[in-house]
């Protein structure tokens, strides 16, 4: 029981922390209208958070091996919580930017951390599927959550609860994880982290995020050219470092290269799409933030079922075939939303939505659990810093590209950014084709010792 409660505590401080990248997004017009003639700025309250927590991922998932998990995970969470609460009663929006920012480079020390610890606290086989289902599910579940929970407090309790809210399920996270969480946890070494490695991709990745998220014109091109100079400048240094930051036992191999991949297309494909959705349902039909969470709420619901499902379903197919049939069901809600989109119907994009949301959290489970299936004590932070990072990445490229199809010139024209996600959606599929490997499955017995933990 003990062991469950920790991995119950683990995906709740998972939930906070993926809630964070897109709760603050529908309450962003009622924050510019707080803070006059700060309208410009308020973009940065959702990329802040966003390029500091997808920048610091690979760094933070290798800081966490080294130097221990529960302590990664213990001061992220203090340092996330005191975060909420100065972004919750900033004064203006500079404090608030800045709030922000250090949200998410807590988060990217906290999330890595915690999905190692949820490794080294389940046995391999039934036990840890279904542990890295509900992670994944609540990974999922955050980012569509943030709609509806963002809209929800918005309209009935003001802009501020939607950060004072992290406040409370922090403190309880911090207050039982003492408790749950195991005191010493695995270290892959004694040795310094590869800080030539750390600054290079870190660096890529930032510049990266920000040219993709929030440059424009010649500043993204600047952003982009850099951010490819310092990426091929880390792989440079990783081929000649004897302990590089991301081992080459975990990227030379096609399965975890192929949870990448999968993990990439996913968010591409889906959180433009719930983008779009809310211009929609805001701008083109003239509904309410409320009522625009409320719509989310079949997504968010779509996803805890489609991982439950998707976890089902590893147990009689391998998660190349699981991937396969999630992609599937996501293009057809792609092409759903497509159909409501182009005939103003939200009634048919709400569906979408919620069909999509179960292709989303099915596929998730399915490319999480491959690209776990074969990493070691000593690998379990990095290997989570970098199946966060592509999905955060794929987030950010997909809701750049698909931004400017869509809104980027005058008259916005949703259906054609619904297209190109349906096309990145399609061509995902190729990538669930390396998810190879048997279906995990756990004797009767085994199952009976491992109920008893």
């Amino acid at each position: 029981m003990r062991e469950r409660a920790a991995v119950l505590l683990l995906c709740a401080a998972q939930f906070v922390d993926v809630l964070g990248v897109t709760i603050a997004v529908i309450g962003l017009p009622e924050i510019g209208r707080r803070f006059p003639g700060a309208e410009a700025s308020t973009q940065w309250v959702v990329s802040g958070y966003a390029l500091l927590f997808g920048g610091f991922l690979v760094s933070a998932g290798r800081v966490a091996d080294r130097y221990g998990h529960r302590r990664t995970f213990v001061w992220g969470m203090a340092a996330f919580l005191a975060a909420s609460l100065a972004g919750g009663l900033a004064p203006g929006i500079e404090v608030l930017i800045t709030a922000r920012a250090v949200q998410g480079l807590a988060a990217a020390f906290v999330v890595p951390s915690a999905f190692a610890l949820l490794l080294s606290l389940t046995r391999e086989g039934r036990e840890r599927v279904v542990a890295v289902g509900w992670w994944t599910a609540t990974a999922a579940a955050g980012g569509a959550a943030g709609f509806l929970f963002g809209g929800l407090l918005v309209h009935y309790a003001g802009w501020r609860s939607i950060f004072l809210l992290n406040v409370p399920i922090c403190l309880g996270v911090l207050v039982f994880a003492r408790s749950l969480l195991p005191a010493r946890t695995e270290r892959s070494g004694s040795g310094a982290v590869d800080l030539p490695g750390a600054i290079l991709v870190t660096g890529g990745l930032l510049a990266g995020i920000y040219g993709i998220s929030a440059a424009t014109g010649t500043v993204r091109a600047i952003a982009l050219t850099l951010s490819g100079a310092l990426l091929a400048g880390f792989l440079m240094v990783e081929r000649r470092t004897a302990d590089p930051l991301v081992p080459a036992r975990l990227v030379g191999t096609l399965r975890f290269d192929a949870a990448l991949g999968v993990a990439f297309a996913l968010t591409f494909a889906t959180t433009p799409a719930s983008v779009l959705g809310t211009v929609f349902f805001q701008q083109q039909q003239g509904l309410s933030a409320g009522t625009t969470g409320f719509l989310f709420a079949p997504f968010s619901l779509g996803v805890v079922s489609g991982s439950w499902l998707g976890t089902r379903l590893l147990d009689r197919l391998s998660g190349r075939w699981v991937a396969v049939g999630a992609f599937g069901v996501v293009v057809v809600a792609l092409v759903i939303g497509l159909i409501g989109l182009s005939t103003g119907s939200t009634a048919g994009f709400a569906v979408s939505l919620a069909i999509s949301g179960t292709g989303l959290g099915a596929a998730s489970v399915a490319a999480t659990n491959a690209g776990t299936a074969m990493v070691g004590e000593t690998d379990r932070g990095i290997a989570s810093g970098l199946l966060n990072t592509a999905p955060q990445l794929g987030s950010a490229l997909g809701t750049a590209v698909i931004g400017t199809v869509a809104l980027g010139s005058g008259e916005p024209d949703l259906p054609s950014g619904m297209f190109v996600a349906l096309g990145v959606a399609v061509l995902g599929t190729v990538a669930t084709l390396g998810l190879s490997g048997p279906r995990v499955t756990v004797p009767l017995r085994a199952r009976g010792r491992s109920g008893g933990r």
